[in-house]
């Protein structure tokens, strides 16, 4: 019986993966996305389909009557058997039950293996301390060196996840000299053993690393594993090796390397599938995984339906309940703000585990989106006790600035804000809000967490609510509460795109050796602490039985360490490149910090989207600051602005095609965000605006300040030409001149760096890139006569969750060769040596330049958003494909490399981006591109909001710079809008005007537009 015994125990060892299906470790990479099929069922290959005969057996094991008490060998061989099936079948508690009782009757060798596996079930109910008293007596009672190995090192992974370094280390060493008199032994020399030998060992390694925090170190045993596996012909051919690209999965995820992650996840699904089957539990608790790893990347619907599709091959397979599964999933709901939904599995997931409270209780403290969906369901009564209860045992384990502390402080404050108990959540925001913020840039810059700046951001969104109270309309608040609301809006912000451009930074500072030296440094420190964070998280909300107190104490020690190591490293970089550490670590600007900022005429608009509300600021150099709190919650306003881009974004050919703009709509929401702080505003001619969520994906020129008089009526004169009707609405843009800004600390910015002194050349451009050999000779042509009344648009990039372009599968650009040379005629500029174009228009080029020699800059091609193309994982400009120029680049002119070049220029202008992306992406990537090109040296972007029709482009941009040329001091703003009023007054083509906003409004000028 021993041998089969020892097999299967074997074999159901090598895949537990204790309740973390359910309770997993927790977090941008080269690029290295692959292309996404939309469905989870194109994921599954059907020809490798497996019966239901095991699931079947093990069924009747566990209705199987028991044999006689007078039998004990037999009773134990039975409950032992039925204990495996237990556990294959997801019943955790009978297999505890069964497993216990089987080694009482056991002999020693069968009662280690039976130990074992109870230490396995153990784990699958998340009691540590018990599962590692069942695998130490059962190591006692081993006989075989290569079982105690293999018992030593899942006990020394268990202390690592409770960061117990003593502990883990005493078992380290005892792995290494089993490990050493394994190798010096006979067996060694059978491959398997060997094998086996190397694993463990590398376990132990490995689990030592995790413990102190090092997972570049966990990444690079783990890899060595793998590569055992792969050596080894019958390990390769083995789920084994699936587990193994799990795990590793779940590390990358740790460090915040998703991209890395999804490949590795991806490649443990196509492991399981092969050797257990596309409809196996593995398979499913796969699906799983890389579901949430797709989702955390910020593809949400994708990876909610891979969980689905891994939860329902579970659930066919007889597994009990999949709890696991279901607050995957809950977490997943509640990033996409579906609070009812992800209630609705916590639920579910509660009734799963019902008979282990302690379990849940562990949960509900190590999970706030549970307490969360309670609140924003109506449920904040039952959330509260809750929430009081996790601060106050938080508060005896951890230190006052500690950032888990304030978390749930400021979620406890939430609470306290739904219940009306306003000045009670006053005081927890109060406590909280100091450390979230000073910690904020603390995390690893290079990765982050969606979900910590999801509760970041609902915790400020609720103090603001306490601080200025429910949407009314221009807010009568306090002066101090509608700058403390301005300055914790600024805080919450566009913290995507700081994370991309810190990450960009990182990247382009390795130009630099002495920062690259202190990058490193910090990086090293911030993963280490990231790592160390989540372990003490673990640590402390572990059941009473498995906490040890030293353990907690060297964590927070070390962690602390950690924290001010970096502080120390961020100085120095603070003192010797400011400009660096400015952009890596931005402070969120006060109103009275702004207003040195503004000069005489200008004035800022600053808006917030929050859940159910949106807010707006309006300050000038003089004059107090004004408020508006609109009820325009964020799915409101989503829907607002995608009715407006209907009206903008348009793929028809035919002008009699164009559909009407929402002008009602679009005067709606400037009376309930705008005029009602108008008086703050009046009298500016230039209009700076910080939009937020949904309004970054219109320009707010397009707004109208009322709506428009009927139309008188009709004469017997003849009919207007199309489109006339619009010169009567009193947009925005006939009132003042609006620029955009990042962020309310980037103005400032710009006006403090002077400009050189040393003569520029006027213009210089890159347009009309090639993306493939068939461009070069004109094959890519396509015959589209269009009549008089036709319109011709730029091509986009078609990019969908479920596809990814390659760089020679964009479309040329051919009519922005035209734009290019008409401003260049316009500024006096040099074909032969100020104009790049086609094979010329390359990154090798513009690596070669000294671009600071020139006033404008101009790159006239596709701007592209992460997931454009496959692998991009940051904003970039696409240039002529190395297929056509050779030069061994990428094509791409990422945010990182822009970050690394030398400019000093009044403009740079990005024509043909569609920045403004309907689902709001391209909105963030404008952010970023505009602080990488801020950094590298300009003042001001203009940049497109939608694919823009090419004749009214080039007559936009030609005329933007003829007023400029002419009137030196003309603000970049003021030409800008006299350009676009001039577009929109003209003659148009005869047929039809140019005053539909499609024309004249989608440019925007991002950065200092005086």
């Amino acid at each position: 019986m021993r041998v089969t015994r020892v097999a299967l125990a074997l074999a159901l060892a090598a895949v537990m993966l204790w309740p973390a299906t359910v309770l997993a470790q927790q977090d941008p990479a080269p690029m290295q996305r692959r292309v996404t099929e939309a469905s989870a069922e194109r994921l599954l290959d059907e020809s490798l389909l497996n019966s239901p005969e095991r699931r079947a057996r093990n069924q009747e094991r566990l209705a199987a009557p028991l044999p006689s008490e007078d039998d004990r060998e037999a009773l134990g061989e039975a409950l032992y058997q039925r204990g495996l099936a237990a556990i294959e079948l997801g019943r955790q508690s009978q297999a505890v039950d069964d497993l216990k009782r089987a080694s009482g009757l056991l002999g020693s060798q069968d009662r280690a293996e039976a130990l074992f596996m109870l230490g396995q079930a153990y784990l699958n109910l998340g009691h540590v301390s018990r599962a590692i008293a069942a695998l130490a007596e059962a190591s006692r009672l081993e006989t075989g060196p290569g079982s105690q190995l293999r018992n030593l090192a899942l006990m020394a992974e268990q202390h690592a996840k409770l960061g117990d370094v003593a502990a883990t280390t005493a078992l380290l060493k005892e792995c290494q000299g089993i490990a050493q008199k394994i190798q010096a032994s006979k067996a060694d020399t059978n491959p398997n053993v060997s094998l086996w030998r190397r694993t463990n060992s590398l376990r132990c390694e490995m689990a030592l690393a995790h413990a102190q925090g090092r997972l570049g170190e966990v990444e690079t045993l783990s890899r060595q594993i793998i590569k055992g596996f792969e050596d080894a012909p019958k390990a390769r051919n083995s789920y084994v090796l699936g587990n193994r690209y799990q795990l590793l999965a779940e590390n990358l995820r740790a460090q915040g390397r998703l991209a890395d992650a999804e490949t590795e996840a991806r490649t443990a699904l196509s492991v399981y599938q092969k050797t257990v089957g596309p409809t196996s539990q593995r398979t499913g608790t796969a699906l799983q995984g890389l579901g949430r790893i797709i989702a955390e990347q910020g593809r949400i619907k994708e990876g909610e339906t891979l969980v689905r599709k891994g939860m329902e091959l579970i659930q066919a397979q007889g597994m009990a309940g999949n709890g696991g599964g279901r607050l995957v999933l809950a977490d997943i709901l509640a990033l996409d703000y579906r609070w009812a939904e992800a209630r609705e599995q916590f639920e579910l997931a509660r009734q799963v585990y019902a008979d282990q409270p302690d379990l849940v209780d562990g949960i509900m403290r190590r999970n706030p989106n549970i307490t969360l969906a309670m609140v924003k369901t109506g449920k904040a009564a039952e959330a509260l006790p809750l929430l009081q209860r996790h601060v106050e045992i938080l508060t005896v384990k951890l230190d006052a600035q500690d950032y888990a502390l304030a978390q749930a402080r400021g979620l406890l404050g939430i609470a306290l804000q739904a219940l009306g108990r306003h000045d009670e959540a006053r005081t927890e925001f109060t406590a909280a809000l100091p450390v979230l913020l000073a910690q904020i840039n603390d995390e690893d810059q290079e990765t982050g967490n969606l979900a910590r700046d999801q509760k970041l951001r609902l915790i400020l969104e609720a103090y603001m609510e306490n601080l200025v109270g429910k949407p009314t309309g221009r807010i009568t608040a306090t002066p101090d509460a509608i700058a403390e609301s301005f300055r914790v809006a600024e805080a919450a912000r566009g913290r995507s795109v700081q994370r991309a451009l810190a990450a960009s930074a990182t990247r382009a500072a390795a130009a630099n050796p002495a920062i690259a030296a202190l990058v490193r440094q910090v990086q090293d420190t911030e993963k280490q602490a990231a790592a160390l964070t989540s372990l003490l998280a673990n640590a402390i909300s572990a059941r009473a039985e498995d906490q040890t107190a030293a353990a907690i104490d060297a964590l927070k020690s070390r962690i602390g360490d950690l924290k001010s190591e970096r502080a120390m490293i961020m100085a120095r970089i603070g003192e010797q490149f400011p400009d660096y550490a400015r952009l890596l670590n931005p402070k969120p600007l006060s109103l009275e910090e702004v207003r040195p900022s503004l000069r005489g005429g200008e004035a800022l608009l600053s808006f917030y989207s929050a859940e159910d509300r949106l807010y707006a600021w309006a300050v000038s150099g003089t004059g107090p600051a004004a408020m508006s709190v609109s009820p325009i919650g964020r799915l409101d306003l989503e829907a607002r602005i995608r009715k407006l881009r209907d009206g903008l974004d348009m793929t028809v050919a035919e002008v009699d095609e164009f559909p009407d703009f929402d002008v009602k709509t679009a005067a709606e929401l400037y009376a309930a965000a705008i005029a009602p702080i108008e008086p703050a505003w009046a009298g500016a001619e230039i209009l700076f605006t910080i939009p937020h969520g949904p309004l970054g994906q219109i320009p707010l020129a397009v707004l109208p300040t009322a709506l428009p008089k009927p139309p008188a009526a009709k004469s017997a004169s003849p009919p207007a030409p199309l489109f006339a009707k619009y010169r009567e609405v009193p947009w925005l843009a006939r009132k003042v001149a609006v620029a955009q800004l990042p962020s309310s600390g980037a103005l400032g910015l710009l006006r403090s760096t002077p400009p050189r002194q040393t003569p520029r050349r006027a213009f210089v451009a890159f347009g009309d890139p090639l993306f493939n050999k068939q461009q070069v000779s004109g094959q890519d042509l396509i015959s589209a006569a269009l009549t008089g009344r036709g319109v011709g648009r730029r091509s986009v990039v078609a990019s969908r969750a479920d596809f990814t372009a390659e760089l020679g599968q964009l479309p040329r650009l051919r009519d922005t060769a035209d734009e290019v040379k008409g401003i260049a005629q316009v500024l006096g500029a040099d074909p032969e040596q100020d104009l790049f174009l086609q094979a010329r228009a390359s990154v090798g080029m513009v690596r070669q330049l000294d671009l600071a020699r020139w006033r404008v800059v101009m790159f006239a091609t596709h701007g592209l958003i992460p997931g454009d193309l496959a692998g991009l994982d940051q904003p970039a400009l696409a240039l002529s494909s190395p297929a056509v120029t050779g030069d061994g680049s990428s094509g791409l002119l990422t945010m990182e490399a822009i970050m690394g070049l030398k400019l000093d220029a009044d403009w740079v202008v990005l024509s043909a981006c569609n920045t403004a992306a309907g689902d709001g992406s391209g909105s963030e990537a404008v952010s970023g591109l505009g602080r990488a090109f801020f950094y590298a040296g300009t003042r001001a972007l203009l940049v497109t909001n939608w694919p823009v029709e090419t004749v009214s482009a080039r007559l936009l941009t030609t005329d933007l710079f003829r007023r400029q040329a002419e009137d030196p001091a003309l603000s970049r703003a003021q030409a800008l809008r006299r350009a676009m009023l001039g577009l929109m007054d003209g003659p148009g083509t005869g047929s039809f005007t140019y005053a539909h906003p499609t024309f004249w409004a989608p440019y925007s000028l991002v950065g200092d537009g005086g």
